[in-house]
């Protein structure tokens, strides 16, 4: 069953925030990956195997607290979504999206983002 969840981005601090459910659904990876498709506004989550620009550690720590969300921070990732979805760097969004827990991905739509309350 397809899974509802969402990811923030809070673009003045420069910080991602994912459910960390979300990543367990997925398999529990040692690093989550981030491709985005401008031409059909999609952002996907997937697990990767070595650290590298788009691509995050998941840190095994903080993932056996149930609660919460897991935060990432990546000034350069931040930015260049920012600056190709239009988005002003001193506000924060969020994504609603589907965990596909069988292809181990998260997709998240972009035409959908809102903006939220800053808490950074």
């Amino acid at each position: 069953m397809d899974e509802k969840t969402s990811i923030s981005f809070y673009l003045r601090a420069n910080r991602i925030h994912v459910f960390k459910s979300s990543i367990r659904l997925i398999g529990m990876p040692k690093f989550i990956r981030f491709r985005v498709n401008y031409t059909e506004n999609k952002l996907l989550i997937e697990p990767y195997f070595k650290r590298s620009f788009t691509s995050f550690r998941v840190p095994e720590r903080q993932m056996n607290d149930t609660r919460g969300g897991m935060e990432l921070s990546s000034m350069g990732f931040c930015r260049i979504l920012a600056r190709q979805l239009g988005w002003d760097i001193g506000q924060s969004y969020r994504i609603p999206g589907k965990i596909y827990e069988k292809e181990r991905v998260i997709i998240f739509d972009l035409s959908k983002a809102a903006q939220i309350a800053n808490n950074y």
